[in-house]
Formats: structure tokens, sequence, C-alpha cells
């Protein structure tokens, strides 16, 4: 089967779905300008999204499911080509479930498109930051909520949907925040405990990163449930490969470090200072400094950084919490 046919026969496949009767269902094809409302919107979406950028094309054939456009708008998007190089390794029946069991489940219908009717009343909660590359992507913060450190921006977004396998964040506009008459100390301050409600941080041993996450694992905040990580204070050996700080999800992880209260929870576990190196927007390198040279951390982040794709990253930079000024600072 050639890869247009399995376009047609998948996007008729969804609308056979008995739990597709009450959404739309569309094809939108790369770089085609649609003029419909629905299909503007959608590429809005999700070029925002994955690109960081509002773009009137996409750059790849997608799937949609669109439903309940009376209040507002909910979507699911998938790309095709994705489908179509699994067909043909797995079949169908690699593609049509995954679809089926997306668009019946009912916590993923809670998503919703932000609109300029929205009050903030409705969205406080959907608030959360996004950690950025600051230089890298100045001017398409030019029109958006957040705080800077370093070179990273801390981006205000709004949290569209968020389940186990479907996790769709959109920036919020300053057009939209400004209706509020909120300052932006306040958004943001509210946007960073949403994420630490929302994804709690977790710490563990850097060479876990290889392996499987403990999803009950990595505990160091108190207070929280599950495993308690086990932080030796005169582990050298561990010390030098280092530990990974994230958020349960492990995703936006890099967000965690700058929660309540984790920076000096991480002093006080580590016997001391200790050096961050993000090794991505997802997570955090954190050395005790006692254990790790600076110029090993730098040479191990600028190795990282040259393997990562482009999305990922976040900085070059390294940074250092000193404990008796409590400051995290660029060194």
């Amino acid at each position: 089967m050639t890869y247009e046919e399995f376009k047609i026969q998948l996007y008729h496949s969804l609308l056979e779905l008995e739990t597709a009767k009450e959404m739309e269902i569309g094809i939108l094809e790369r770089g085609v300008i649609y003029e419909d409302d629905v299909a503007k919107r959608v590429i809005r979406t999700v070029t925002l999204s994955e690109e960081g950028r509002e773009d009137t094309v996409l750059r790849m054939d997608l799937l949609y499911a669109v439903w309940d456009k009376g209040e507002f708008d909910c979507m699911l998007y998938w790309p095709v080509r994705q489908f179509y190089e699994r067909f043909k390794t797995e079949g169908w029946q690699s593609v049509l479930p995954e679809l089926a069991a997306a668009i019946s489940r009912e916590n993923v219908r809670k998503g919703k498109l932000p609109t300029e009717k929205d009050t903030y009343i409705q969205q406080r909660a959907n608030l959360i930051l996004r950690a950025l590359p600051f230089e890298r992507r100045k001017e398409e913060l030019g029109g958006c909520v957040y705080w800077t450190f370093g070179d990273i921006a801390l981006v205000l977004y709004l949290l569209v949907y968020d389940d186990p396998e479907n996790y769709l964040t959109l920036k919020l506009e300053r057009s939209l925040a400004d209706q509020w008459g909120k300052r932006d100390a306040v958004l943001l301050t509210g946007a960073l405990l949403n994420c630490q409600l929302r994804m709690p941080p977790r710490l563990y041993y850097a060479q876990d990163a290889l392996r499987y996450y403990d999803e009950k694992g990595g505990v160091f905040m108190a207070g929280e449930e599950g495993v308690p990580v086990k932080i030796l204070k005169w582990d050298e050996t561990q010390g030098r490969i280092g530990y990974r700080l994230t958020t349960t999800r492990r995703i936006n992880g890099a967000i965690a470090l700058f929660y309540p209260g984790v920076k000096e929870r991480l002093c006080e576990l580590l016997g001391g200072d200790f050096y961050v190196a993000f090794t991505s927007v997802h997570e955090a390198g954190i050395y005790p400094v006692r254990f790790k040279t600076l110029s090993d951390v730098k040479a191990e982040l600028e190795h990282n950084n040259a393997l990562l794709e482009s999305r990922s990253f976040l900085t070059e930079r390294v940074y250092r919490y000193v404990s008796v000024r409590g400051e995290l600072m660029e060194v």
C-alpha cells in the first residue's frame, strides 16, 4: 500500500469508529494553506505547540479530530507519516487500536483550547511554566509572559490537555493575559506552583537514565509519598557520576529546579554546594562540588548538547548553587 492510499484508508477508518461520530475528522496536508476556521485553528495550535511559533502551514501531513465546538474546541492530532512507517512493519493492528483508545478516553475530552472569552478563574489551574532557551527563541517570546534566569526563559503556557499519552501546551499570549488584569508575577508564580502540584520533582542516579525509571521512586522532598532516593553524602563515586533532577512525568523536568525549596533540599542532601548542568528542557544534571570539577561538568554538558535534538536544548551554561548565599549562580 502506498503512502497516499494509506492516508485515505486511515481517514475513513477513523470516520467509521463509533466513538468518533460526534467529532469532526480531517486530514491536513503539509504545505497547503487552508481557509476554513477549523483547519486554521488546528494548524495554529499544532505549530505553536510543536514548533513554538504560529504558522499558517504544516510541515507534515496531519490527521485530526475536533469536537464540542458549540462551547469550546477539543482536539487530538496525529502525524500521518509516523503511522505509515509503523503500519509497514506492524500492520493495522498497531495503528487503529491506538486511535480508537485515544478518541474514546474520557479524560482527554476535558481538553480545552483557549479563547478570548476565557477568564482567569476558568484557566488559572491550567497555567504552567516551561523552560526555553532565551537567546535562541527570543524573537518568538515578544508576545509572551516570562521570567528570565541567565539564558533561560521560564515561559507562561496553558496546559490544553494532559493524560498518560498526550501532553499539549500552548504559549499564553500576552494579549489574553492582559485581559485578566493580573500582574505577571501573579500569573507566573501561580503557574510554577501548578507545575509543582501536577508534576512533583524527582531525583534519580544519573546512570538510571539508561534504565526504566521507577514511577514511585526518586522522592526527595519532605511530605511526598513514594520511595525516597538514597543519597550518601560521602559517596564520591556517585558524586562524580551525578544525579538527574526531573519531574514525575519526566517531561518539562528542568522547571523542577525552580520549585520552592528544591535547591535548598538538594544542598541539604548533598552536603553543600552543587553544580547544575541542564542536559535538556526535561532534566538537569546535579553534581556535588566537592566530587566533580567544573571543567568536567562543562565538558560533559558540551558533549551532551552536541548530541541533543534542537527542540530539547536548553543552555550551554553551567550553574552553581552557593549555599552560603542561598543563590544559584552562573560559573
